[in-house]
């Protein structure tokens, strides 16, 4: 379904309104259906109170005031026949309201019936409504079976149903206008939540179309409500993060175009070279073919980084973990650079135990340690001094490699992993590396489950490191 205002404003008042009308056919159908069997209940309920006090007067004998009172407070009148159908005690408060004063109620024949009716009952009980033909009213006639050491009893009462029809009538009417006043307000409402609740969605939804069509600088606006609030941070934080990941992405087309057209250039001229000029003089094409060679080589380099470093980041690669010694590889590492160590006149002071045995993939960690070595060289600031050292807790290994170089600016500290990101945002072919070193290192740690970081000050120097758990 097209996404627009008038889905969700239409479907929030639809929920609105309809929960409305759900809760005002419940109040119709309680206050007004059940009313008439509600009150009904509640009379036999009050009957019956008057027939105990009655059944209470014959087990006892006494037939006071009390029972009178009774009856009068319930609107009662009442009859107690023996099992001769004998009448004994009458007590009256409705005069001609009382249907048992009628004569088609009150003959002995009926009485008969309605004695064969309670015996009949497994409670020993009658509750019939009958019609007043005197007042032309509903009647409750209840009837009792007293089974006592006297012999048995019976009691016969009868109640009015008050003209509830006329209540009912009234009720009614006044449901009526406050169906029609609170629909009404509940419509108007609804509708003016629907639009609070559907303007920020349909300009949030605005806002990601921008977004999904690059327009990384959009910005989503919070809203009353908490959620959709907590989404537009969420997505603004998205935004921030797509533009950060354009701007690596186009640096990466540029870095690696300019890395792969350099040594394509060098490869091509050089290569004319030998064809037009030094084709037939030894040392002159020797000289070219060397060139054509280390370009060659650095080509070779590139595609082999990158290939490794898409198998590290798609977890093809399997780490091999067992244990080794860090010191010894340390210094296995610092040898294989000797050469641009000595050459750069670098100065490296170790801080390290004599053996650390620790668990990981032997040759990726040296790996880890070669790249973060040739960092260091890089930035060795200009005291061409590096330190190495190597810290124990109870379970971990720490390796440090700090330099005293240009530093690094604390909101770029978190950027240097990625691929050929550039401290100075000048991109210029680095000849000892293809610029993918970092990026492989944190693909190899991450691999490990491991912790790693830079610690940086600028003007100061910078401290990599990692951790590796101890071999027990």
């Amino acid at each position: 379904m097209k996404f627009n205002s008038h889905n969700i404003r239409y479907r929030t008042w639809i929920y609105f309104t309809g929960l409305t009308l759900g809760i005002l056919a419940m109040m119709w159908f309680f206050q007004i259906v059940l009313l008439s069997a509600t009150f009904q209940d509640m009379k036999v309920t009050q009957i019956r109170a008057v027939a105990d006090r009655i059944e209470n007067g014959i087990r006892t004998d006494r037939f006071n005031l009390q029972i009178e009172i009774e009856a009068v407070r319930n609107q009662a009148c009442g009859l107690v026949y023996n099992d001769d159908g004998v009448l004994l005690y009458q007590v009256d408060s409705l005069g001609l309201g009382c249907v048992l004063n009628e004569r088609e109620l009150a003959s002995a024949t009926k009485i008969a019936e309605y004695i064969d009716v309670i015996k009949s009952d497994l409670n020993g009980e009658m509750v019939l409504t009958v019609e007043n033909n005197v007042i032309n009213q509903s009647m409750i006639l209840y009837g009792r079976e007293v089974i006592s050491d006297f012999g048995n009893f019976y009691i016969f009462l009868n109640t009015p149903l008050d003209p509830i029809d006329s209540t009912i009538t009234i009720i009614t009417n006044q449901f009526i206008y406050v169906t029609l006043i609170v629909f009404g307000v509940a419509t108007i409402l609804a509708f003016y939540m629907a639009k609070r609740m559907a303007s920020p969605i349909v300009r949030m939804n605005q806002s990601a179309l921008d977004l999904a069509k690059g327009h990384y600088d959009v910005h989503f606006e919070p809203s009353e409500f908490e959620e959709i609030t907590e989404l537009a941070t969420t997505l603004n934080h998205t935004g921030s993060e797509l533009k950060k990941m354009d701007e690596l992405r186009r640096d990466l087309i540029a870095n690696v175009s300019h890395d792969i057209k350099t040594p394509l250039t060098m490869i091509k001229a050089y290569a004319e070279m030998i064809r037009d000029l030094s084709g037939d003089k030894k040392a002159k094409r020797d000289e070219h073919l060397n060139v054509i060679l280390d370009e060659v080589t650095h080509l070779d380099s590139l595609v082999k980084d990158m290939t490794q470093l898409t198998q590290l980041q798609s977890n093809v690669l399997t780490m091999h973990q067992e244990p080794f010694d860090l010191v010894a590889l340390t210094y296995k590492v610092v040898h294989l650079m000797e050469g641009l160590i000595d050459e750069q006149g670098i100065e490296i002071e170790f801080f390290m135990p004599d053996e650390v045995d620790v668990i990981g993939d032997r040759l990726k960690i040296q790996q880890v340690i070669y790249n973060f070595l040739s960092n260091a060289i890089k930035f060795v600031g200009d005291d061409k001094k590096l330190v190495i050292q190597i810290l124990l807790d109870e379970q971990t290994a720490r390796f440090e490699i700090s330099d005293h170089g240009i530093g690094i600016q604390p909101d770029e500290l978190q950027y240097i992993w990625d691929r050929y990101y550039k401290i100075d945002k000048h991109h210029a072919r680095n000849p000892g590396g293809t610029g993918l070193g970092l990026s492989i290192a944190s693909a190899i740690l991450k691999a490990h489950d491991t912790d790693f970081g830079v610690e940086s000050t600028l003007g100061e120097g910078s401290t990599f490191w990692f951790t590796l758990k101890q071999a027990k």
